[in-house]
């Protein structure tokens, strides 16, 4: 018996157990011979996999890799293998996510990917530091001094305080919104995205929020809101476009994910994936310096950079983007999803910070953008039981995320030609 991925179905196979749908109804029973029709029925359902006869599962996967030479396979496993070091590869879910990662590299005819570009210039700048006596230094104190919400767009603050009152209407959140053409602009162009794939033309906001949902429609827009506030990155340190690819996709990501655990708000899930690691940027933009020694330690340990962070900062990026959305007065459940995206289980909603966790880790596996990170963050083994998830659930994931991010970090970004 083989449990096999919606994707990996062919018509003529047969069902060795009852088949059913995220909500447990029936669909198909034991024995029933696949044909085109009852497949198409099975993605409509959003089935992800299924039991069928006289079929292995790993054998199909493995299969996936046959086409390519071998010694181009070898020099790929080992560079993911050697990105994966603190991760536990005898997991199911980790084992899924390197075969991914090796097709992915090979596919792509790419063993340098985006976290390896900026090595030459961190490197020579890393020599020149390494001369001068380090200073331990506090990005506490540049949270309270440069980034109150007073530094906030005007519409960020109305939306707030739109939201916050009890009597505020559809209309009243509506309103704020329109006042900005550029967010509203932008905010339809994503409703007629592949980020919702809807069938006919969304043209109007009154529409979008009828649509989505006022709560919904106003965690997006303070999300695109605040990604204007760290503008003056040193481009040395990070590169931003790269930065904001890897944030989008990890938003893309939580957000698929979240539809898996039929959670309503899944835009607040993308807007967690936006932000989760926009503590680095207080890093990057007030201690360029201590960001570089920060990277060259994490690379000559072969250490994690959120536990690098700690080591040089007392403070990680998680943390401090938990702080900098409690000040921005963004919904606590955002606050708490990003603080604790690295350790789930301390999180008062472990469930939606298990989703960002596993989907932060699928963005740093599809290699497309970087916020710093070289290696693969562990997989919690906790918030992987928490989520009742199945590997095949990953490639599928993967593969819609593939298909959203350019047209949604276009819409995102399209005034900005520093991406």
């Amino acid at each position: 018996m083989g449990l096999l991925s919606i994707k990996n179905l062919r018509a003529g196979m047969v069902l060795e157990e009852d088949l059913t749908e995220r909500m447990g109804r029936l669909l198909m029973p034991k024995g029933t011979v696949l044909t085109e029709k009852y497949i198409k029925i099975c993605k409509m359902w959003g089935v992800v996999e299924a039991h069928i006869e006289g079929v292995a599962g790993n054998d199909i996967n493995a299969s996936a890799l046959n086409d390519f030479n071998p010694a181009e396979i070898a020099i790929v496993s080992e560079s993911v293998h050697k990105r994966f070091c603190h991760a536990n590869m005898d997991h199911p879910a980790i084992k899924e996510l390197i075969r991914l990662c090796i097709l992915r590299m090979a596919e792509a005819k790419n063993i340098c990917p985006d976290h390896l570009r900026q090595d030459s210039y961190l490197e020579e700048e890393t020599t020149k530091r390494q001369k001068m006596k380090p200073v331990k230094a506090n990005p506490l104190k540049f949270i309270g001094e440069h980034t109150k919400l007073s530094t906030l767009p005007d519409i960020y603050r109305q939306l707030i305080d739109a939201i916050a009152k009890p009597s505020s209407s559809t209309y009243d959140i509506e309103n704020v919104i329109s006042k900005d053409t550029n967010l509203s602009a932008r905010l339809l162009k994503i409703v007629n995205s592949a980020f919702y794939g809807y069938p006919s033309q969304i043209d109007t906001l009154s529409r979008a929020v009828s649509i989505i949902g006022t709560r919904q429609l106003s965690t997006l827009a303070m999300g695109i809101n605040i990604i204007n506030i760290f503008s003056k990155i040193p481009s040395g340190i990070i590169n931003m476009k790269m930065f904001w690819k890897h944030s989008v996709l990890c938003g893309i990501c939580a957000r698929i994910l979240a539809g898996y655990k039929n959670i309503r708000n899944t835009e607040r899930m993308f807007t967690a994936g936006l932000l989760h690691d926009i503590g680095r940027l207080v890093y990057y933009n007030y201690l360029p310096q201590e960001s570089i020694d920060v990277f060259a330690k994490a690379k000559n340990s072969h250490q994690l950079l959120y536990l690098t962070e700690r080591d040089v900062f007392d403070l990680d990026h998680a943390r401090i983007g938990g702080h900098l959305l409690n000040i921005w007065q963004m919904p606590l459940s955002l606050e708490d999803m990003v603080c604790y995206h690295h350790e789930p289980q301390k999180s008062k909603n472990q469930m939606e910070s298990s989703i960002l966790h596993l989907a932060d880790i699928m963005a740093n596996v599809m290699s497309i953008g970087t916020s710093g990170e070289r290696l693969i963050p562990p997989l919690n083994g906790e918030a992987w039981l928490r989520l009742g998830m199945t590997p095949n659930i990953l490639s599928l994931t993967i593969e819609q995320a593939d298909h959203q991010l350019e047209d949604v970090f276009k819409v995102i970004f399209a005034d900005d030609k520093s991406q």
